[in-house]
């Protein structure tokens, strides 16, 4: 009998759970959260230019295929003849690995305003790059021209180094300077109803006997789809993994029309529902800011402090070890000198660097949420990377390693019984 106790103990100590839920922490706090997660976001009256909002709308970010928004412009600003058939050579057709592309092949021909719907739609890079072939008869002739236009337009924050917007040194925009390139492109009604099209047919070509069907990245002029928004006219998205993804939207109601600038968003959702929170926020005179509540962690105890303490030293030994290792790196610690330009350098005396390179080869292949990646910008460590969206507090290691303790020292005390009680039983015989 005294066996069968011993093992009920046993069997009890190890049905008690060795982790403590994060919602035994009954105390919380309100605060303010944004309503959108991207990490710079900025809203301009289309018709006067005036900033109507903006969070961090001044600040350098990589642009990935917003950048063809320039592209268009300068196409529509240089091609009188938009039936003109570009020609796509090797150059235009040969792209990384990672880069999206409408599939065209060396020699295939098709229009030059078929080519804008390849660009703004499904935002095809070996299309951008034979247009810019056409216009400039070569792609670092064209981006001295996007460079010239951006300064001429007062983007003076930005420099563009392909006509893509794909990985490369030195490229950068701000939600401010590419809302007014945007606003330069809508003067063209053209722009307008390519940006506004789900969907275009491209005909059969001397290459391709079958249509083929471009739809637009930006769902939000789709009407089958959640993200539809009527007063979205149209838009140009990106994504790279520096960039993470942009968006550039062209809106209107009750006749005021507006620019918004959504960029450096993860996941791609956030740029249509970043996009649309902004549309409330101007239109209706919602809210951006809310407030939710979040629990409270209990104060932590002297052991988790000094555990702390131990992780913080050690992070902060290998962050002087990567700063060593900076100062050795010449074009990481020039990379900020080599992005400033002297007010008395005029745009075209600005060298660009056109080729495509693997963007692994020249800026971090990472990126966290909510912050900047140009080089120069200290990156914190993940766990730091936004207090917007707080989560409740995991249960700490001092209490979970509590509950293991007081389970062993049950299960020590249960042998213990068990052996008392069989010596007694062998004492009694």
């Amino acid at each position: 009998m005294k066996f069968l106790f011993g093992a009920f103990l046993i069997v009890c100590v190890f049905a008690i759970p060795t982790t403590i839920s994060a919602s035994t922490y009954d105390k919380t706090e309100v605060i303010e959260v944004s309503v959108y997660n991207a990490g710079s976001v900025l809203i301009m009256d289309a018709r006067t230019g005036d900033v109507l909002y903006e969070t961090d709308g001044f600040s350098r970010r990589f642009p990935a295929s917003i950048t063809k928004i320039m592209t268009a412009l300068l196409v529509l600003e240089q091609v009188e003849d938009l039936e003109e058939r570009i020609i796509m050579s090797e150059n235009a057709v040969t792209l990384p690995h990672y880069a999206g592309r409408m599939g065209l092949v060396e020699g295939e021909d098709i229009s030059v305003l078929e080519a804008l719907y390849g660009i703004m739609l499904p935002s095809a890079n070996d299309i951008a790059r034979a247009l810019a072939e056409h216009v400039s008869g070569s792609i670092p002739e064209f981006v001295t021209l996007m460079n010239n236009r951006a300064y001429e337009l007062g983007a003076h924050n930005t420099r563009f180094i392909n006509p893509c917007g794909l990985p490369g040194n030195g490229q950068h925009v701000t939600a401010y300077d590419i809302a007014l390139i945007m606003q330069a492109a809508i003067q063209h009604p053209l722009f307008v109803e390519i940006i506004s099209t789900p969907y275009f047919s491209l005909p059969p070509t001397n290459k391709y006997e079958d249509a083929r069907i471009m739809r637009n990245s930006n769902v939000m002029v789709r009407p089958s789809r959640d993200e539809f928004n009527p007063r979205i006219i149209g838009g140009k998205t990106g994504f790279t993994n520096a960039a993470q993804h942009t968006l550039v939207s062209y809106a209107e109601h009750d006749g005021l029309e507006v620019i918004i600038s959504v960029l450096y968003a993860s996941p791609r959702g956030a740029i249509f529902s970043d996009t649309a929170a902004l549309v409330a926020y101007i239109f209706d005179d919602m809210p951006l800011m809310v407030e939710i509540e979040i629990p409270i962690e209990p104060v932590a105890t002297v052991d988790e402090l000094e555990a702390d303490d131990a992780i913080e030293e050690d992070y902060e030994e290998a962050e002087a070890v990567e700063d060593e290792e900076d100062e050795d790196d010449e074009e990481y610690t020039n990379y900020k000198e080599d992005l400033t330009i002297e007010e008395d350098l005029i745009p075209s005396e600005i060298e660009i660097e056109s080729e495509i390179v693997d963007e692994s080869e020249t800026i971090p292949a990472f990126a966290y949420y909510n912050r900047p990646v140009l080089p120069y910008d200290p990156i914190p460590p993940y766990e730091e990377y936004s207090s917007a969206h707080p989560e409740p507090p995991e249960p700490s290691n001092s209490e979970a390693a509590a509950v293991a303790s007081i389970s062993i020292a049950m299960v020590a005390a249960s042998i213990l019984f068990i052996k008392w009680a069989g010596k007694r039983n062998t004492a009694s015989v």
